[in-house]
């Protein structure tokens, strides 16, 4: 379908994580893109709220190792098309009873340092960590992702270089079609394009049904919180990030051994949440879903977390926030081309926006049908769930957020 302009045409269901740096990209590659956004970019009711996310090469996996350094060159490429830095640098340290040698690993097969932190030492890498008698790795390539900065100056640059963007519209039904596929809105209205990218988060359960497709996904609501001293200089600002696994044996490490991830925040504190959902979304889908409040008992048990074991950050409550993030039902993203005018990005598993840049650039090649790296359609294959529709529990500490 050549649009007016002669190019060929697609429609982006999403403008978060993974659905704006999408449209950028394909805009860079020619296309006419529009852009559907069911709320705005970073509001309360997105999943995408907040100013920061954890990102890292650690993984206990050589190919999502593999992958994540991917993500780096790609932030690098990003921050330089919108002329400011999405990410910085803080470091991180991986604190865990069995995952050590996997992570160290991973790490050493894509040629990224790593060093092994003795139980006794845990202090010193990370400023007043209490010692629970685990050793650690501090991984140097770890810092947060600016994800205001990304999205906001990336829809700058998207509305700059002549995309269209539909806030506010919620997106019905996607009819898919050989050549084209046509999005249907709330409000009656419809559009065409010759393909569609559905990155639509917790939204895109509700939307598989009218393509044909079941998929175990179940969207999460998280809460986390900041933490730290609001007076003088900005709370904790030379602390690394934080992935602090749960113990093997919870029992001796207190009531409440869930793991942590955590990152710097700058003036707004120590951003400290729980590998812990609160709660499902109503009915499996975003459908009307939109309660956002914070729950006060799991604000108090993160604070207590900080005043056990993070004694270096004042416990003392700077905010809240509480977003969404939806289980893939075996923890690794789902993403392909399921119609021939449609290509499919869910599943997220908490970790969309350390992939953002990356997953800008992997999906405009999907939708452009050009070559992309066979092992990771390989892992994220939607196909992979054959006809399996129940959602498995899928909770792994890896630093959500």
């Amino acid at each position: 379908m050549a649009t007016r302009t002669g190019r060929r045409s697609a429609i982006v269901v999403g403008a978060g994580a993974w659905g704006l740096p999408a449209a950028l990209d394909l805009q860079d590659r020619g296309w006419d893109v529009t852009l559907v956004e069911r709320f705005e970019p970073g509001g309360p009711s997105a999943s995408n709220g907040g100013s920061t996310r954890l990102w890292r090469l650690a993984d206990t996996q050589p190919w999502r190792a593999r992958s994540l350094r991917g993500t780096l060159d790609a932030m690098d490429r990003l921050s330089e098309r919108l002329k400011e830095p999405v990410y910085r640098r803080t470091g991180l340290l991986w604190r865990d009873d069995a995952s050590l040698p996997a992570v160290a690993e991973s790490l050493t097969a894509i040629g990224e340092p790593v060093e092994r932190i003795s139980a006794d030492r845990v202090g010193e890498a990370f400023a007043g960590l209490r010692s629970d008698g685990r050793d650690a790795l501090y991984v140097e390539q770890a810092g947060v992702v600016h994800i205001h900065r990304l999205l906001q100056r990336g829809l700058e640059a998207f509305i700059e270089a002549g995309g269209t963007y539909l806030p506010h519209t919620r997106v019905t039904a996607i009819e898919p079609g050989d050549a084209s596929a046509t999005v249907r809105f709330e409000r009656g209205e419809h559009r065409s394009a010759d393909q569609v990218l559905v990155a639509a988060g917790p939204g895109t359960a509700e939307l598989l049904p009218g393509l044909g497709i079941a998929l175990p996904l179940t969207p999460y609501i998280e809460q986390v919180v900041y933490v730290g001293d609001p007076v003088g200089a900005p709370p904790a600002p030379d602390l690394p990030g934080l992935v602090d696994c749960p113990p093997e044996t919870p029992a001796e490490h207190g009531p409440d051994s869930a793991g942590v991830y955590a990152m710097p925040n700058g003036a707004s504190g120590y951003k400290i949440g729980l590998d812990r959902p609160l709660r499902p979304l109503a009915g499996g889908t975003l459908g009307d879903d939109l309660d956002r409040r914070p729950d006060p008992a799991r604000t108090e048990t993160i604070r207590a977390r900080v005043a056990r074991d993070l004694t270096s950050i004042v416990p003392r409550v700077l905010g809240t926030q509480v977003c969404t993030w939806t289980d893939s039902g075996d923890g690794d993203f789902i993403i392909g081309r399921i119609r021939p005018s449609v290509v499919l990005a869910c599943g997220d598993s908490g970790e969309g926006f350390k992939y953002a840049a990356f997953m800008g650039e992997y999906l405009a090649a999907l939708v452009a049908g050009e070559p992309t790296d066979a092992e990771f359609d390989r892992h994220w294959d939607p196909a992979r769930f054959g006809t399996e529709t129940a959602p498995r529990r899928h909770y792994s500490p890896i630093g959500r957020h």
